[in-house]
């Protein structure tokens, strides 16, 4: 697939049987210097929640604080122009929001504290330029804003390594930053998986930009092999954006613009009325 209409054609095929994931920043948010300032282009929240009025399963999934995504998208439970139920997963999928409250994983809880150990150790590290990101089940060390983001980047990285090694904590790579994770065996490629299965679905979509979008790819790769389900992958690219990300994509598309123009496209084929 090598044209954005065509994913449009392809998605629009059986809609009450297909699920279509996406990432956030990079996907449905420019890349911004400060992570607390990224916010979704204009017409992602209600775009979000027209497309949940036609699709079987429409979800964010990102390594943000569910509540944060919430938030950002209007996915609060009485909020206006909701035609259909978005859901949202955050951290990676150890958080769940679907019209209501917020769910934890189970296996993330025993964790907080290691985390906040985690966290104090790499403000204390006193790194130049480092911004350390408290996600309460998740600690991300972010260098974008360095003077010198090389030098910065790398003195993370080995802080990270550090950390895991002392903590058990995993490591995850991303743009300009590392994230420090609990190592519950959830990622993106298990809400992926879970959510497919547990439902009727003849196609599943996913829409990322980073590294950590690669086990969703998987997921959905695993789930055609499976047979009964067909697969899209779209890469969301940009000056940072992962080789391994786009030589594995079906589809890749240039900026975040270019992502909510097709969903955009898809909305106006399935009558989905703004």
């Amino acid at each position: 697939m090598t044209a954005a209409a065509e994913a449009v054609d392809w998605l629009a095929v059986s809609p009450t049987r297909t699920a279509l994931f996406t990432d956030f920043d990079g996907t449905l948010s420019r890349i911004v210097l400060r992570p607390e300032l990224a916010r979704p282009l204009p017409a992602v929240p209600a775009l979000l929640k027209r497309l949940a009025g036609r699709l079987q399963v429409v979800a964010v999934v990102s390594g943000r604080p569910a509540a944060w995504l919430v938030q950002q998208l209007g996915l609060a439970p009485g909020e206006g122009g909701s035609e259909g139920l978005v859901e949202a997963y955050g951290l990676h999928g150890l958080e769940h929001a679907a019209g209501g409250a917020i769910e934890l994983a189970p296996a993330a809880a025993a964790w907080e504290d290691v985390v906040s150990q985690a966290r104090d150790e790499a403000v204390a590290a006193e790194i130049a330029g480092l911004e350390v990101e408290d996600k309460r089940y998740g600690v991300t060390l972010h260098w974008r804003n360095a003077a010198e983001p090389a030098a910065a980047g790398e003195q993370a990285r080995r802080l990270a390594g550090r950390l895991s090694a002392s903590t058990g904590l995993l490591t995850r790579p991303g743009k300009a930053s590392v994230e420090l994770v609990a190592p519950t065996g959830i990622d993106k490629g298990t809400v992926v998986r879970t959510r497919v299965r547990a439902s009727d679905l003849e196609r599943v979509a996913f829409f990322g930009d980073d590294v950590s979008d690669l086990p969703a790819f998987a997921a959905v790769d695993e789930l055609i092999r499976a047979g009964g389900v067909a697969g899209l992958k779209v890469a969301v690219t940009g000056s940072e954006a992962p080789s391994e990300l786009i030589e594995r994509a079906d589809l890749v598309l240039a900026s975040p613009e270019e992502a909510v123009g097709l969903l955009t496209s898809l909305a106006g084929r399935l009558g989905a009325a703004p």
